[in-house]
C-alpha cells in the first residue's frame, strides 16, 4: 500500500515538473490573476511576446493551476494580474493630446488598460504605462502619478528632458512646500517627489 501511494506521489511530482517545464518554454511565468469579484487565481502567465519582436498582448494569457485550458483576459475581464513579482492593474484611463501637450484621465466611462504599479500608497499610486517603441522595439514606458480620488494622472518625466515641472506643480497645487521644492530644482528624480509628498504633503492637506 505504501509503495503505491509512494508512486503515485512520484507521479504527481513528475507530472507537476513537466507541465512547469512546458508552460517555462512558452514564455510562461508562474503568477496570478484577480477577477472581477476580488477573487485571487493562482497559475501561469504570459503578458507579452516570448520571440524577437516584442509586443505586449492587449489580452493577456493565463492558465490556472490544475486546469488544461489557457484563456484570454482583457482589461475589462480582470481587475489584475501578476508576474515576476510585478504587479499589473486595471485602469479606466484616457490620454488627451492636443498640441503637443498631454492630458491623462480616469474615469469608468473609459476603456481600460493594464497599468503596471511601481509605487503605491493610500494617497499616490506611481505608475509605469509600457509600450513598445515601433522603432526600436524596445520596451518603454510613460511614468504616471494618480492621487487617489482624482480623475486625473499626471505624467512626470518627458524622456532625458527630466521632470515635467510645470504640470507637476500644477497637479500638486494644495502643497506649495511641494510646488516650491519642484521650482527651484531642489527635486530632480521621480522618487523625490514622489517620497517628499508622502512625507510632507499628506498630512498637511488633510
Amino acid at each position: 500500500m505504501q509503495k503505491h501511494i509512494r508512486r503515485y506521489i512520484l507521479f504527481i511530482l513528475f507530472a507537476s515538473s513537466i507541465i512547469t517545464a512546458h508552460a517555462q518554454k512558452k514564455g510562461y511565468s508562474q503568477g496570478y490573476i484577480i477577477n472581477l469579484e476580488g477573487e485571487t487565481i493562482e497559475g501561469w502567465v504570459k503578458d507579452r511576446s516570448s520571440g524577437t519582436i516584442l509586443e505586449l498582448y492587449k489580452r493577456i494569457r493565463f492558465k490556472a493551476d490544475n486546469a488544461h485550458i489557457k484563456r484570454k483576459y482583457s482589461p475589462d475581464e480582470i481587475l489584475s494580474y501578476g508576474l515576476n513579482g510585478q504587479h499589473f492593474e486595471s485602469v479606466p484611463l484616457y490620454e488627451e493630446t492636443a498640441f503637443f501637450k498631454f492630458r491623462y484621465y480616469v474615469h469608468e466611462d473609459y476603456d481600460r488598460i493594464f497599468l503596471k504599479v511601481i509605487s503605491r500608497n493610500a494617497d499616490l499610486t506611481y505608475f509605469h504605462w509600457e509600450y513598445v517603441d515601433s522603432e526600436s522595439n524596445y520596451l518603454d514606458y510613460t511614468p504616471l502619478f494618480y492621487r487617489s480620488g482624482s480623475n486625473e494622472m499626471v505624467r512626470v518625466t518627458q524622456g532625458i528632458l527630466g521632470l515635467k515641472r510645470n504640470r507637476l506643480m500644477e497637479y500638486f497645487w494644495d502643497c506649495p512646500t511641494l510646488v516650491q521644492a519642484i521650482e527651484r530644482k531642489e527635486l530632480n528624480e521621480i522618487d523625490e517627489v514622489y517620497n517628499f509628498y508622502l512625507e510632507r504633503c499628506v498630512r498637511d492637506i488633510k
